[in-house]
């Protein structure tokens, strides 16, 4: 195939692993992603529950996990490096891209996009989580011996950051917004970042978000645009200061609003109801210390906490239904492990009495 131009039905690489449910898309044709599926150019990859692994013609790796997308735009493999061309469109979901070994393409001319940004790459392995706004976070992953991969520029209309870390990460709210100054996340893995499902908010970036958010001067309003944070100032911390009841029983609870997939922006921004909060919230009845929880609807973990009869209720109904009715005066930890979500919640003290829920 090397010498001569590439036509759109020349294989360009081929499906090595699959599961679940995906299909290639190509020329409005769904195919059956099964292993040693050709891809071609202009095939779009998605998976819905399902994964998928690409391999390409030089030994690039695109990873695809659950709810992802992705455009193959343009591949093409010259017998000089220079003028081979990779192009590919991350449109949704988490995937994965790890550079090819076989020296077939100069990588500055590798040119991956989300739609709030471009990264321009040197060698390396990272991933790509995009949201349903185009948010988008970009993690460089480690090589073999823990070293940085290489390097990434993620470019925009507000500027370029360059990540040159293992596990260093930025994000990128629009097109138009400054990506955040990258931060180094500890205690992760290549592994874990595949998972997808990442339930303890990464504090460095989490730091770094409420920096950048606090300085007057950063043009990264994307974090704080109001069209992504109406409900945030519903779920200030403000709350705190009043003596308002906020009650909450099993009738409130809405059992259509089910997310059943943790979305990492949204973890990694910070922004959910859920995260971490120490200090004690009031109920009809009596006070209690919740960690890892709020009383209502969590929306990471779907558990709706409420009291009954003195006592309170966890309540969980996705894929089964999951009840726990503790005394309010209980220490109690209680780990939950299902699909989509793996965390802990601390009643009171908690460490008494240990509940593990794995369904």
């Amino acid at each position: 195939m090397m010498g001569s131009a590439y036509t759109q039905t020349d294989p360009i690489g081929e499906i090595i692993e699959s599961t679940g449910i995906g299909s290639i898309l190509r020329d409005n044709n769904p195919l059956e992603p099964t292993v040693s599926t050709s891809i071609q150019l202009y095939d779009e990859a998605q998976t819905g529950n399902g994964r998928m692994l690409i391999e390409f013609l030089d030994n690039e790796e695109l990873s695809l996990t659950e709810q992802t997308k992705v455009y193959i735009d343009e591949v093409y493999y010259d017998p000089n490096p220079d003028l081979s061309r990779m192009t590919m469109r991350f449109a949704r979901g988490t995937a994965r891209f790890a550079s090819g070994t076989g020296g077939r393409i100069n990588k500055a001319n590798v040119e991956l996009t989300t739609p709030t940004a471009q990264i321009a790459i040197r060698g390396t392995d990272f991933t790509t989580t995009v949201d349903e706004l185009g948010r988008s976070l970009i993690m460089l992953l480690p090589d073999e011996d823990g070293n940085a991969s290489g390097e990434i520029d993620v470019i925009n209309e507000g500027g370029t950051v360059t990540l040159n870390e293992a596990f260093s990460a930025t994000m990128v709210s629009s097109i138009a917004s400054t990506p955040t100054t990258p931060v180094v996340v500890q205690d992760l893995t290549p592994s874990l970042i595949d998972n997808m499902f990442i339930v303890s908010p990464p504090q460095e970036v989490r730091d770094r978000i409420e920096e950048e958010m606090n300085e007057d001067a950063n043009e990264d309003s994307g974090i704080l645009d109001v069209d992504f944070l109406e409900y945030n100032e519903l779920e200030s911390d403000d709350l705190e200061d009043t003596t308002e009841d906020f009650s909450y029983s099993e009738l409130d609870i809405n059992l259509l609003d089910v997310d059943f997939l943790t979305d990492l922006l949204d973890i990694i921004e910070a922004l959910d109801a859920t995260m971490v909060r120490d200090e004690p919230q009031q109920t009809d009845d009596f006070s209690v210390q919740l960690r890892g929880a709020v009383m209502g609807t969590n929306t990471d973990s779907q558990y709706n906490i409420f009291t009954e009869d003195n006592m309170i209720v966890f309540y969980r109904n996705v894929n089964g239904t999951i009840r726990l009715t503790l005394a309010s005066n209980a220490n109690v930890t209680i780990e939950t492990r299902v699909e989509g979500y793996e965390g802990i919640i601390d009643l009171n003290e908690g460490s008494n009495s240990f509940i593990q829920i794995i369904q």
